[in-house]
């Protein structure tokens, strides 16, 4: 069953663009305005991962839920946050064996059809859904980006930095990991408990040779201030914060929520 957990509404929705995020258990709608890039409304959806079996079902019944998905847009983009991705240095890359590369990193899995976002000196390459057949019936979609790309045009250093990018979910998050201002890693961890977080980052400081108690860590998405998992990581993690928020590019009906519950969608673009 399809559970709508945020919806929230500006009173003109004209000239806007829609973008669509699709992860194992969610998927997120919302619309910004073509010229200002003003972000004007937000649905969250949320479901158990055996339902995607029937993802045609699945949407069907999220229409009957949605102000945004069933409205016509001149544009509409799909943002897929599923685990096939990899980040290949350019002087690597070639079309001929993007095959290759996915097969040697997630086997038979990894399909045949591919996706793929050019950032800087890397290539983004991803496994194309077999559920992405499944919006045409609905929009017709502008481009196919992955969530890594995404986060990584923002995220990228501009100088030499350590520094780490967590972004929450209800049962996983995606951490980007910079040392000296190069991407050393970007990978979807699962988590029950707050202390599986705290392992996650601890492992990977010690890994990347990083310091627990120097390194910045910005986090945003579904993380509350009054909740377990903050007070964890906000004690151990000496520079804790949350992702800066441009809160000029929100509707004033977000403002009585946390912003950086919506940073991890909203606030990057295409």
């Amino acid at each position: 069953m399809v559970r709508k957990t945020f919806g929230i509404y500006s009173d003109d929705l004209s000239g806007c663009i829609l973008f669509i995020e699709t992860g194992k258990d969610y998927i997120v709608c919302w619309c910004k305005h073509a010229e200002t890039l003003s972000v004007k409304a937000f649905e969250l959806f949320s479901f158990r991962e055996i339902e995607t079996q029937d993802f045609d079902k699945l949407l069907n019944e999220m229409q009957l839920h949605s102000k945004l998905f069933a409205t016509s847009y001149e544009k509409v983009y799909c943002i897929w946050g599923d685990e096939k991705c990899v980040c290949i240095p350019r002087e690597f890359y070639d079309d001929d064996i993007a095959g290759s590369y996915m097969h040697l990193m997630y086997g038979d899995e990894a399909g045949s059809s591919f996706y793929k976002d050019d950032l800087n000196d890397f290539i983004i390459l991803a496994k194309l859904p077999d559920t992405s057949s499944s919006f045409t019936a609905y929009h017709t979609i502008e481009a196919n980006v992955h969530k890594y790309y995404h986060l990584l045009k923002v995220q990228q250093a501009a100088v030499s930095e350590n520094k780490l990018h967590i972004v929450f979910y209800h049962s996983h998050f995606i951490v980007s990991v910079f040392k000296d201002g190069v991407l050393q890693l970007i990978q979807n961890f699962f988590y029950r408990a707050p202390e599986d977080v705290l392992y996650h980052l601890l492992n990977i400081c010690e890994t990347f040779e990083l310091s627990a108690s120097e390194t910045p860590v910005y986090a945003s998405g579904m993380i509350d201030i009054s909740s377990p998992l903050y007070e964890i990581l906000h004690a151990y993690v000496h520079h804790f914060a949350f992702e800066p928020i441009h809160k000029e590019m929100f509707d004033e009906s977000f403002y009585e929520y946390p912003l950086h519950y919506f940073a991890s969608f909203c606030q990057y673009d295409v």
